[in-house]
């Protein structure tokens, strides 16, 4: 068993495996969280926040339920506080527990600890991510460039048409799979996301002609296939992209948080068969194989 020490705290691993935890890392009940760590640790308010960068008042605040913590930034600093591992992390940024990950087994399953190990970095958003990886560290070596999603601005509105066509034209594949502009998914999408109607539409509809009309068609003859462009109306769960069938960047979609906000995980392909990178392999060629090419 190992211990975790933080600014005057030493949190046991075996805490962040509890099912209480868990649970409440999943709900982002941020005051639970707290609490079990004050019971495990018997640490003051005014220690609790000396880790986590708050005050004794917000603590109290937090610990009584007159303040709920819902900003990434805040949430981010509090994990970090903290030490919580990775599994801890992931739930409660997510705010989801997984359960076929079995995250309450990983401290005595080394199987199941195997098959989120080749998670390699989160952020805590999708701004965050990019600075630390902009698009062109991602694909100006790619020779393979999957992406799903809903109107992929990543590729479209953040990598330059230069690059991009100097990219394609040299053999580069992209395949680029939006969510159809015209279909019901992204109306509700909207909806929940507090759009104005037709705003998801609108640009996304916009990515899909600019890379038609800006890139493919000024692309070599020969090289127009490099390009292949896809929708697909299904109710968004992520972004997926992958890199040269050996690095993921995924970011779910999280309810009432729009996707630049949501966090993002990167997963990098190993030898073994066991880990994330195969499930999103899957999800872009199930989704891909349901979609309407154009």
């Amino acid at each position: 068993m190992s211990v975790r020490t933080t600014t005057a705290l030493s949190i046991s691993d075996l805490l962040w495996d509890s099912t209480d935890m868990l649970d409440a890392l999943a709900a982002r009940d941020v005051a639970q969280v707290f609490r079990l760590v004050q019971r495990a640790t018997h640490a003051s308010q005014t220690t609790v926040g000396v880790a986590t960068g708050l005050s004794q008042a917000q603590v109290s605040e937090i610990t009584s339920g007159a303040r709920r913590v819902s900003s990434i930034d805040v949430l981010t600093r509090i994990c970090t506080g903290l030490s919580m591992p990775r599994h801890a992390r992931m739930t409660l940024l997510l705010g989801e527990r997984e359960p076929a990950l079995d995250l309450a087994g990983l401290q005595a399953d080394e199987a199941a600890r195997d098959r989120c190990a080749d998670v390699t970095a989160i952020y805590s958003s999708r701004s965050d991510f990019v600075a630390e990886m902009p698009p062109h560290v991602l694909f100006d070596r790619a020779t393979d460039i999957r992406a799903s999603g809903l109107s992929l601005n990543l590729i479209c509105q953040q990598y330059a048409d230069n690059r991009l066509l100097k990219l394609l034209a040299a053999g580069t594949r992209l395949r680029c799979l939006f969510l159809d502009p015209a279909g019901q998914a992204i109306r509700r999408q909207e909806r929940e996301d507090d759009y104005p109607d037709g705003h998801l539409s609108a640009l996304t509809e916009l990515n899909i002609q600019n890379l038609a009309r800006r890139i493919r068609d000024r692309l070599p003859a020969g090289a127009r296939d490099h390009l292949t462009i896809g929708v697909y109306d299904e109710s968004i769960r992520a972004n997926v992209l992958l890199v040269d069938d050996r690095l993921c960047v995924v970011q779910h979609y999280l309810p009432k948080m729009r996707g630049v906000d949501c966090p993002t995980m990167v997963i990098e392909r190993s030898a073994r068969p066991s880990g994330l990178y195969p499930i999103f392999d899957e999800m872009f060629t199930s989704l891909w194989d349901r979609s309407r090419q154009l």
